[in-house]
């Protein structure tokens, strides 16, 4: 159930960037990118392969983390 509710959500969204792309064609590079990484979560969650599903939440986790780090320090710096 929880696949298929994450799937149905997949699906608005991809809509909704199929939206925005048609609406604003400026940003219609990052709307392909997010639905194409919408795609390729979704296909790994259907996969069957837990330890390849649990090491690529660890990774997209860190990036996160990362991500968020880097940001405050922009952040701090008056870059952003």
């Amino acid at each position: 159930m929880i696949r298929t509710a994450i799937a149905g959500g997949a699906a608005v969204y991809g809509a909704i960037m199929v939206v925005q792309a048609l609406q604003r064609p400026s940003a219609a590079a990052g709307a392909i990118a997010a639905a194409l990484l919408l795609a390729a979560a979704g296909i790994l969650l259907w996969s069957g392969d837990e330890h390849r599903l649990k090491r690529v939440e660890m990774a997209l986790l860190w990036c996160c983390a990362a991500l968020f780090l880097v940001y405050g320090l922009l952040a701090s710096g008056g870059v952003i």
